[in-house]
């Protein structure tokens, strides 16, 4: 398991624009910029590490992505993936739903890899398959679906 230092070095090195808002020694949150196709993007990570015997949070098992701004804009008539694609949906606000970057039960993602190689950079391509769902009603990123 990498420690949450190897987290936030890893992320200092590869994505300066990324600001490390806390660091605990189980947890980190940052946030900054990614561009998709056209827009630039504000987001938040969050993570941590599992909490022996206890119910452990989401962002415990895996880092959580959300979009701060611009915000999700969830498109009831898309073809595909509607109202939002591929999103763990937070419906006290569908706008903040953590994204899915990956399949958890694929095992494509553990506590050894770094964010700053693979949440960072799903993300963004996320990101760039989003612009194109909001403009054709269909999702091309791939990933199993509910």
């Amino acid at each position: 398991m990498k420690t949450i230092t190897e987290q936030v070095r890893a992320m200092r090195r590869r994505w300066r624009t990324f600001d490390l808002a806390e660091q605990k020694d189980d947890s980190a949150v940052w946030f900054g910029g990614l561009v998709g196709i056209e827009r630039q993007y504000r987001v938040s990570v969050e993570y941590g590490h599992p909490a022996p015997g206890r119910d452990n949070a989401r962002w415990r098992l895996f880092p959580l992505v959300r979009v701060l701004s611009p915000q999700l804009a969830p498109r009831f008539d898309a073809l595909e993936e509607a109202p939002l694609p591929h999103v763990y949906f937070d419906y006290k606000d569908i706008t903040l739903s953590p994204l899915c970057l990956f399949d958890p039960n694929a095992n494509e993602w553990s506590h050894d890899d770094l964010i700053a190689e693979t949440t960072i950079p799903w993300a963004a391509d996320w990101l760039a398959c989003y612009e194109g769902w909001l403009a054709t009603g269909r999702w091309h990123g791939g990933g199993r679906h509910g």
